[in-house]
């Protein structure tokens, strides 16, 4: 359309119309963009004077051939036609002039192939192909000012006539050549279009000219030196760091901040060292030549070194100069440097950085008004609310960019060839990006001292970043530093937060909640989270999942390095010690319970047992660190409940020995019956009767009755069942908890040794007695047992066993359950299920169950044991406590 109308298809070949009124018809179309046009445009299109008779036939004729040239595209609404447009050379026009660009407008032009629907005849078409002739001279005069705004002079006084002379009273190319004839020495010449122009508009309109002629005039009278052409763009960017590398997602969001009729803000914040200036300038260096007006950079000092963050009158100070302001002209107060500052901006093009920000209040006044300009933000805290901006938050680098930019910088390139590491030293590069927690700033400093030690080796700098001790102290070089960098966020820091901070310095555990913040703080959760949360918008935590929190690992040595040496750890250790204590306590019965000097105020709201087994899931490492962190045995006791129910096995043997170095007589009891359970559980029985025997010494009466029964179960599992009812017998004599448990056991040696009748009973009796489910379930497993062994149904206990160790979530008893299962009703699938619980909990006797599996002539006799091939009727034995 921007010249003659011209079609053509996908492959570029020409479309012919038809002949001229199909050309009038199709441009009619094409002008309405999408809109329906009625039979009677259509008509008055195709005839400027009365139309004939036969006129609807005559349009109905020629739209069916233009359908015939044009399949697909012109559709018929009601009494109208609408046509579906193709790819419009109008269209690409209009949208690169909307860029208001110099390349934008000079490409749109360029489009142009002569006068608009150029050979077209008709009074309606006419009126239509002269607005788009002046929307071509509207973006020539743009273009001609974007021009002259770079400093163009010469070139356009020999352009300028020519569309003079053919738009005589356009007043703005009049005072363009004006500008160029001035630039290049011509003053008379400029005063002489001047005098012309006054003349012509006075003999064809009867008016002078317009205000903005009036003004070149008067600059070309005075020689002002607003005239003269522009001097360079300033540009006060940092230079680009040549070995940059990595960042290309987060790049690739910054080099596209196009966005129609708004200033784009683009906000990088990120913990300290994390490359938040290199990525910004590396940016503004990479978008330079879209923004021609100037590329401006102002460090706002949130975290200077002995500097005092800049207030916004003050930036706006620096920021007015690089502009070139004279400092006499630069209002005082905020407002009128503000207002100053985005009348310079309006209408440039400018991108400015403003690194190191400290909070959204200070950047606010900064902000340009114009619509074609960029800010880039940079800050080590969330910035709040700062209207309008996109925010990036920077982490750390994947494990492929940090192994590039830790190349680039020590001068190693391991995808050359020749230089290609061995296998050891490409392992030690990837180990010390690791040990630099992947940060920038700590990958930088580390390849610095590798390339400025050519005698070391990667695997050298790997062992000292790896030796226990100052690795903060390993990562500094000259004046740049990862601690010195961290302590600057750390000072900026209200007291709470940095007493907080230091606090968790304390805590053992890779991540923490708000709770366990609390009772190190001694204040309460409400307090502790809200300072935590201030401390992940300082970049200093970083979230972990909801309501948890973690430090990068350079953060947590920081942290223990301005840690306090006393006080806050028992509190911390008193607090876990009673939410585990009430958490293991939802699972099963409590054993024993602990003594605390001074009982937390807080613990963490849990009402049942998932919410219990999801709490010491969570804190399951940190509870293991404080109880081997401690000279407290009572952790160690509480904890063995839950490292039972999921089967944690290293984990209780690991809490449980070190116990056993601290703890006074009647701890050492419980931790020996803990260690007895728990080789019973892993199949050592001797190792088990062991530890009964010795927790039998120093046992009370009640305790000595609980003793003889671990001993009778483990004389049972071993096959030596007469033994075992010996011991059973004499924990029968005492009246105690586990009578019920006794019993059971006993029935189990009795039914071995070929007693059924007496077997059967004692397990009923002691079903009776039972008292809770912990018990019952063990009690309902035996019956399945012997019930099985005896030849009698067993699908029955087996189902109520599984039931109940759902229910309590004791998922071993659950895997004995559903073994049971598999013996009473001969389905594998059973079997199968118990693997799964097994392999899920990464216990090690998972491999008898595929054993059995693989092999069903054999038998799974226990967990505890490896299958023995044995009559399919004697059943299997099931752990008791």
């Amino acid at each position: 359309m921007l010249g003659p109308l011209e079609v053509a298809d996908d492959a570029g070949r020409p479309v012919r119309l038809g002949g001229p009124r199909a050309a009038k018809a199709l441009a009619t179309l094409l002008l309405a963009g999408g809109a329906v046009v009625g039979l009677g445009e259509l008509t008055d299109a195709l005839w400027d004077s009365e139309p004939p008779p036969t006129a609807t036939h005559q349009v109905h004729k020629t739209i069916a051939g233009l359908r015939a040239r044009l399949p697909g595209r012109i559709e018929t609404v009601g009494t109208g036609y609408r046509l579906r447009s193709g790819d419009l050379d109008l269209a690409r026009f209009t949208d690169l002039a909307a860029t208001g660009t110099l390349p934008g407008l000079t490409a749109a032009l360029a489009l142009w192939r002569g006068p608009a629907l150029a050979g077209i005849d008709g009074r309606a078409l006419r009126g239509a192909a002269a607005r788009l002739d002046d929307r071509r001279l509207a973006a020539v005069e743009a273009a001609v000012e974007l021009r002259l705004a770079a400093g163009a002079g010469a070139d356009l006084t020999v352009e300028l006539p020519a569309l003079i002379e053919a738009h005589p009273l356009r007043e703005t190319l009049r005072r363009q050549l004006m500008v160029a004839l001035y630039r290049c020495g011509r003053q008379a010449d400029a005063l002489a279009v001047y005098a012309q122009t006054r003349a012509l508009l006075a003999d064809e309109l009867g008016v002078d000219p317009g205000p903005d002629l009036v003004r070149v005039h008067q600059q070309v009278l005075r020689a002002d030196p607003a005239l003269d052409p522009p001097g360079p763009a300033p540009s006060t960017l940092p230079y680009d760091l040549p070995d940059f590398a990595g960042r290309a997602a987060d790049l690739g969001r910054l080099l596209d901040p196009v966005q129609a009729g708004a200033v784009v803000i683009s906000s990088i914040d990120g913990m300290a060292g994390i490359g938040k200036t290199a990525l910004a300038v590396h940016a503004a260096h990479r978008l330079a030549a879209r923004y021609p007006d100037g590329q401006l950079f102002c460090d706002l000092h949130a975290h200077t070194a002995g500097a005092h963050p800049l207030t916004s009158e003050a930036a706006l100070e620096r920021l007015l100069r690089m502009l070139g302001v004279p400092p006499e002209v630069i209002p005082e107060d905020l407002d009128g440097r503000a207002a100053r500052w985005r009348a310079e901006l309006a209408g440039r093009q400018v991108l400015v950085v403003l690194d190191n920000a400290a909070t959204a209040a200070q950047v606010r006044p900064l902000l340009p008004g114009s619509p074609r300009s960029l800010v880039l933000v940079t800050s080590r805290r969330r910035l709040g609310v700062l209207e309008g901006a996109t925010v990036l938050s920077l982490d750390v680098l994947p494990p492929a960019e940090a192994l590039e930019l830790f190349a680039a910088v020590a001068g190693r390139a391991p995808a050359e060839p020749a230089a290609a590491p061995s296998a050891g030293e490409a392992a030690a590069a990837a180990e010390v990006v690791e040990l630099c927690g992947r940060l920038p700033l700590a990958i930088r400093i580390a390849a610095t001292r590798l390339a400025h030690r050519p005698e070391w080796t990667v695997a050298d700098l790997a062992a000292r970043l790896r030796e226990p001790g100052d690795r903060l102290g390993e990562l500094t070089v000259a004046d740049r530093g990862v601690g010195p960098a961290f302590a600057l966020s750390y000072g900026q820091l209200a007291p709470a937060e940095r007493r907080m901070f230091r606090l968790l310095g304390l805590h053992p555990g890779t991540d923490f909640d708000a709770w366990s913040a609390a009772a190190l703080a001694g204040t309460s959760p409400a307090r502790a989270g809200a300072l935590l949360e201030a401390l992940v918008d300082a970049h200093l935590l970083r979230p972990y999942g909801v309501g948890r929190y973690t430090f990068h690992d350079l953060l947590r040595s920081y942290a223990r390095g301005v840690a306090p040496r006393a006080g806050a750890g028992r509190r911390l250790h008193d607090y876990f010690l009673a939410a585990a204590t009430w958490a293991t306590g939802l699972i099963s019965p409590p054993r024993f319970t602990p003594v605390l000097a001074e009982p937390p105020r807080h613990l963490p709201p849990l009402s049942d047992v998932d919410a219990a087994l999801a709490w010491l899931a969570a804190e399951h490492h940190t509870l293991v660190a404080v109880a081997l962190a401690t000279d407290d045995w009572q952790l160690a006791c509480v904890l063995r409940t839950y490292f039972e129910h999921r089967g944690h096995f290293a984990d209780w043997r690991a809490t449980s020995e070190h116990a056993l170095t601290t703890a006074g007589p009647a701890g050492t009891v419980l931790l020996r019956f803990g260690l007895g359970a728990l080789a019973m559980w892993t199949g050592r029985l001797a190792e088990g009767m062991e530890h009964f025997r010795l927790a039998r010494a120093g046992a009370d009466p009640e305790m000595e009755a609980a003793a003889l029964t671990s001993l009778g179960m483990l004389a049972h599992l071993a096959g030596r069942d007469r033994e075992a009812a010996g011991y059973l017998r004499r924990a029968l004599a005492h009246d105690s908890p586990v009578t019920a448990l006794a019993r059971n056991n006993l029935a189990l040696a009795e039914a071995r040794l070929g007693r059924g009748a007496t077997a059967l009973s004692l397990h009923h009796e002691a079903l009776a007695d039972a008292g809770n489910a912990a018990a019952t379930r063990a009690i309902l497993l035996g019956l399945g047992e012997t019930s099985l062994r005896l030849g009698l149904p067993a699908e029955q206990p087996f189902r109520e066993a599984l039931g109940l160790a759902r229910a309590g979530r004791f998922r071993m008893q659950e895997a004995l359950a559903l073994d049971g299962l598999a013996h009473a009703t001969g389905d594998p699938a059973w079997w199968r299920e118990a693997l799964a619980i097994l392999t899920e909990l990464g216990v090690d006797r998972a491999d008898l169950v595929r054993r059995h599996l693989a092999d069903p002539a054999g038998r799974w006799c226990d967990l505890c044991r490896a299958p023995s091939r044995v009559d399919r009727a004697r059943p299997a034995a099931s752990l008791r406590r």
